[in-house]
């Protein structure tokens, strides 16, 4: 009897990818989330307490470009743009943990961030980032493109270029089912649907301190009032709003993390699938069919 070849899985649809990965966040929420969100929430406040400080102090002089000078400013921009990559990076190594049914440890996620080739590696995906970008629309397929960097680095233990290749060619794979199935297509929705849930949810946080800001502002200018004055007041009304709107944020990339390890897994067990069954079939090729059975003699 012939053995049935491998024949690997068809690619997970993009519907089973979302709930899969919200049945993941509910599950390691309460042990990946708090460690990372809260203290990313502080640090995230703190920042923006002193740049509406040094923003207040601006304000004072209108036409000043003190606040785009200032090298504190930028330096705390700096600081926290950091302290969140490296917090993103430790949610999403936590994520695939989780994935790959090792024990979910935040603690261990985040000593494997802080490596320095790790740490380097993230510096080269916020320069290519950052360079796509500055030319527009190029962003929209390079951070599709590296989406699977964090995961290479965690599960095949590759770091710096060799991560950013491999992240490339899993994206770029072409499955047979179309290229409606291809990863760069489903990493794109699901970092669309990411993008949409945290600008909703950052709304939804912002919207209680925003109006009444803009209710002063509109009464103070159909009377006829400075609506500068005071506004540096109303400024500060922000900072709790920052607090609020990156544990909501920390939230939604959670879950496009988990979104992310299941769709790297689901992406190379297929390519590996198809890799073992050429292997199988150019080292033991099927024997020749069988020649027909002569027909009956002549009578």
């Amino acid at each position: 009897m012939t053995e049935i070849p491998f024949t690997p899985p068809g690619p997970m649809p993009f519907r089973l990818l979302l709930d899969e990965a919200m049945r993941l966040t509910r599950r390691h929420f309460r042990t990946i989330y708090l460690p990372v969100a809260i203290p990313v929430a502080v640090v995230s406040t703190v920042a923006s307490a002193l740049q509406v400080s040094w923003l207040s102090g601006a304000m004072k002089n209108l036409g000043s470009p003190q606040l785009l000078v200032d090298p504190r400013y930028w330096l705390a921009v700096l600081i926290t743009l950091s302290i969140v990559i490296v917090a993103y990076n430790t949610v999403q190594t936590a994520a695939v943990f989780a994935v790959s049914g090792l024990p979910v440890d935040v603690g261990r996620a985040w000593r494997f961030t802080f490596q320095g080739r790790v740490l380097l590696t993230l510096g080269l995906w916020f320069v290519l980032v950052l360079g796509s970008f500055l030319c527009c629309c190029l962003t929209l397929v390079v951070v599709p493109l590296l989406a699977f960097v964090v995961p290479v680095m965690v599960d095949e233990a590759r770091f710096g270029l060799q991560a950013v290749s491999r992240s490339v060619e899993l994206t770029r794979h072409k499955p047979a089912a179309g290229w409606g199935e291809s990863p760069i297509v489903k990493v794109f929705l699901l970092l669309f649907v990411g993008t949409l849930l945290a600008y909703l949810v950052g709304f939804v946080v912002a919207i209680p301190f925003q109006i009444p800001m803009y209710v002063d502002i509109f009464r103070k200018a159909a009377a006829g009032q400075d609506v500068g004055q005071g506004m540096s007041s109303w400024m500060w009304l922000q900072v709790p709003a920052q607090f609020l709107n990156t544990l909501a944020s920390m939230a939604v990339y959670l879950y496009v993390s988990f979104g992310i390890a299941l769709l790297f897994h689901d992406t190379r067990g297929r390519i590996e699938g198809t890799d073992l069954r050429a292997e199988i079939e150019s080292n033991f090729p099927f024997p020749a069919p069988p020649p027909p059975p002569p027909g009956e003699p002549w009578s």
